[in-house]
């Protein structure tokens, strides 16, 4: 299979995910002061009784009575009552408005937190696409509720809807943290900020609508050396085997061999030798002998993860990278299915291709004969595959792109002319 769409896809993946991140460490909620009380629970309407302590520097000295001012004077468990002794002191509307949506964010970060629940172990060795393998469409709800109670709560105590732009990246900052579960917190930024540079400088690469391989390279290798510099080995192992092009790849290829843990890991380490120095190239720029090696090292990666693997668990890695076993996957995964659908209607085929084959080497039949016979095939298959996939299933994959394989044992029938 050209391995081409799949480094590119995979290369779009990473410009994404690099600006998710980014996206995602700048926008997190400005807080006007930090806290110097605990949070306290809701009260019975729902309304937060958090009392953050704000220094407000103001022209007296002194409450009325010749009382000392203290901000517990002004402060309250109830919002409405909050904001009216604030205005009651004269404070602008816009410092009142400042302090209570702080205050509110705060609670509803608080909201948040409890709803992320225990951290899960990113699962770097299983198949999916590579930003919705990490996005949990119940949590993203639950979020987006709470976006939507916290922004009528703003809008009752204030008078009107907050200023504040539609977070697209909801739901994804705790999910994208723990991408992170492997590196300390004082590391992450350092991080962030050279899959931002290795974003910009492929970018520019990209100019013209399609990757210069060599500039391509060049930039991976720079990136690489800057993370090495940040990490420790190990660290940058981890690193690799979720943001690399080649553990995106790997995902996406081998999602039919469903690989453990250790497989995924083993089988990293071997393919990321062989794309460091080749898996670039897309063959474009490359001399006759530079191909040449680029074959013979391919040769000899494949004998080096057949010896791990072993000869039936390499026939399904082989079949796995067979773009037409992944269509066919695509279709069973997302039907319920199963990998073992995919695996018969994969075995059908071969099957059918066998028989086709076996029916144009023979001499014994005309053409007319041949032609009914090849027809016959592609019908018998057709209908084999609507068995194993069922009706809805086995039409959307019939009707699909991936059919070629049916069309080159028997051509769709030509429309009549009238």
């Amino acid at each position: 299979m050209n391995s081409k769409p799949i480094l590119i896809l995979s290369l779009v993946a990473n410009l994404a995910l690099a600006g998710v991140l980014v996206a995602t460490l700048k926008s997190k909620p400005r807080e006007i002061a930090a806290p110097t009380t605990p949070d306290v629970a809701p009260d019975a309407k729902g309304y937060s009784a958090v009392t953050t302590k704000v220094e407000v520097v103001t022209n007296t000295a002194a409450a009325p009575g010749g009382k000392a001012f203290g901000w517990q004077m002004v402060e309250s468990e109830d919002y409405k009552k909050y904001i009216a002794n604030l205005r009651s002191i004269g404070c602008p509307e816009e410092t009142i408005r400042d302090i209570i949506t702080a205050d509110v964010n705060k609670l509803y970060e608080s909201k948040r937190k409890e709803l992320a629940g225990p951290k899960k172990k990113f699962e770097f060795w299983k198949p999916g696409a590579m930003m919705g393998a990490m996005m949990d469409p119940e949590r993203m709800e639950k979020e987006r509720a709470l976006n939507k109670e916290k922004r009528a709560l703003l809008t009752e105590l204030l008078g009107s809807p907050p200023e504040e732009k539609v977070d697209i990246l909801a739901g994804a900052a705790g999910q994208l943290e723990a991408m992170f579960d492997f590196l300390p917190a004082e590391k992450r930024s350092k991080v962030f900020e050279a899959m931002q540079d290795m974003q910009t400088k492929m970018q520019k690469s990209m100019k013209g609508g399609s990757p210069d391989a060599d500039d391509i390279r060049k930039v991976m290798k720079e990136s690489e050396a800057t993370l090495a510099g940040i990490l420790s080995p190990e660290e940058l192992l981890e690193y690799n085997l979720r943001f690399s092009m080649t553990a995106n790849s790997m995902r996406m290829q081998l999602a039919g061999f469903e690989p453990s843990e250790t497989e995924f890991m083993d089988l990293f380490k071997m393919k990321k030798t062989y794309d460091d120095e080749f898996g670039m190239s897309y063959g474009g720029s490359q001399s006759k002998a530079e191909k040449e090696k680029a074959e013979a090292a391919k040769k000899e990666l494949d004998a080096h993860v057949k010896e791990l693997l072993g000869d039936d668990r390499y026939k399904e890695y082989e079949r796995a990278q067979d773009y037409s076993f992944q269509q066919m996957y695509n279709i069973a995964d997302k039907n319920g299915l199963g990998k073992e659908a995919a695996v018969k209607v994969y075995d059908m085929k071969k099957a059918a291709e066998d028989q086709a084959k076996k029916v144009r080497n023979d001499k014994s039949l005309d053409a007319d004969q041949r032609k009914l016979a090849l027809a016959g095939i592609r019908t018998e298959t057709e209908n084999s595959i609507r068995g194993v996939y069922g009706e809805k299933a086995g039409d959307k994959y019939l009707n699909g792109n991936s059919t070629w394989w049916l069309k080159s044992i028997s051509p769709d029938p030509k429309p009549e002319t009238k």
